[in-house]
């Protein structure tokens, strides 16, 4: 698999983190300058384009020395760059710090994976970074203010501006919308998919207890993915097993986890399937499919699961993308994942019981009326069958 085993590090895998460290050094200092500048001349736009690069930079070299949990925090922190640099949000001293911390913070984390030892955050410390970091650019200033103190605490309990993370000290939206997130939890999303996979008779290896650690991490990416991959591997699973394992059930499985990966490597803004209306964005926001299926197919184990995952978005029809393939030239998996995706975009919108029963049907019509189109006809009679079983549990 892509992942640097760092217990027992082979000479090409030091090679690869010896150059990571010599860039991130060269980035990082570039950084340090370039902070010192901003505090100075804060306008000058060119100097927060150099910052929102160098971060872009080391989240990609990130991907390539296997670090995909850090990933996610380079994310976040670059929609905050990218607000900052759109004129969305002030940058300050207290911003500063934050950029830096965490930029301290993933030296850190690489430094302990390299040595085995403790890292330097928690997995929820850096879950709720993450999630900070990206309600930074759509909080008011006030309760911006005190996102921005939760998240130098997080980072340095010692900073001088740091707060302690209380219900009492943010906006009550922001404590509802902690309350949410905290009962979709990494363990409760990593053991809801474990059950799954043990329910379908999927045995845990090396590989996949490395891919299902990925999942938290990928579903803190947005609101409306936080239970995802759980509602996806039940439906697929469930539909393949109903048509008596068409497709090989573990391949399948791990397509379901990893499909959307490289979604991680998007801006925030680009999540959402109304920026799909801007042809300027459609090839940019395509490039996830293309940037999962190659990480995965770096595994000969894995091409299979790969093939699904670059193929996700093509229809039956041959309307679909990369590569307009119809009927039979598409992966019977990437069929299966185009139906769950579709499904679960529309199927999961909504707040209330009322809005989600609305959600339901709404999805339930999308996907019966794209048959024959942008679904494969006989997948689409078979996930009308799962429903049809399992229909309390959907109008739950």
């Amino acid at each position: 698999m892509s992942q640097l085993n760092f217990n027992r590090p082979d000479e090409l895998q030091r090679d690869c983190v010896d150059d990571f460290f010599e860039d991130f050094r060269d980035a990082y200092e570039q950084c340090e300058n370039t902070l010192i500048e901003l505090e100075q001349h804060p306008q000058q736009a060119e100097l927060l384009h150099g910052i929102f690069r160098v971060v872009h930079t080391i989240k990609g070299n990130l991907g390539f020395i296997g670090l995909f949990s850090l990933i996610p925090l380079l994310q976040s922190l670059e929609d905050v760059l990218d607000d900052i640099r759109k004129g969305h949000m002030a940058y300050d001293s207290a911003l500063c710090d934050v950029i830096q911390l965490t930029l301290d913070r993933t030296q850190q984390w690489v430094e302990a994976s390299i040595a085995n030892t403790a890292k330097p955050l928690t997995a929820a410390s850096l879950q709720q970074i993450c999630q900070r970091l990206t309600g930074l650019t759509s909080a008011d200033e006030r309760s911006r203010e005190v996102r921005i103190r939760n998240i130098l605490g997080l980072l340095d309990p010692e900073h001088p501006q740091a707060l302690a993370i209380t219900d009492d000290a943010l906006p009550d939206s922001v404590a509802q919308s902690t309350a949410v997130e905290s009962d979709l939890s990494e363990s409760s999303a990593i053991a809801a998919c474990r059950r799954l996979l043990q329910y379908y008779g999927i045995r845990m290896d090396a590989d996949l207890e490395f891919f299902i650690q990925l999942i938290p991490a990928l579903e803190q990416r947005h609101p409306r993915w936080l239970g995802r991959t759980a509602r996806q591997l039940f439906l697929v699973l469930e539909m393949n097993r109903l048509s008596g394992a068409k497709v090989d059930t573990v391949q399948l499985a791990v397509a379901v986890m990893l499909h959307d990966l490289g979604m991680s490597f998007l801006p925030l803004n680009m999540l959402d399937a109304q920026g799909l209306a801007d042809p300027a964005q459609l090839s940019v926001w395509m490039r996830h499919a293309d940037m999962g299926a190659s990480l995965v197919a770096s595994s000969p184990r894995w091409q299979d699961a790969a093939a699904m995952i670059w193929q996700h978005h093509e229809h039956h029809d041959g309307s679909g993308l990369p590569d307009a393939l119809e009927g039979a030239d598409i992966s019977e998996g990437a069929k299966l994942l185009i139906i769950a995706d579709a499904f679960d975009n529309l199927a999961s919108d909504g707040d209330s019981q009322e809005q989600r029963k609305r959600s339901l049907i709404k999805a339930l019509q999308y996907v019966n009326s794209g048959s024959g189109t942008q679904f494969d006809p006989d997948w689409v009679a078979m996930f009308s069958e799962v429903i049809k079983l399992h229909k309390q549990h959907y109008q739950r």
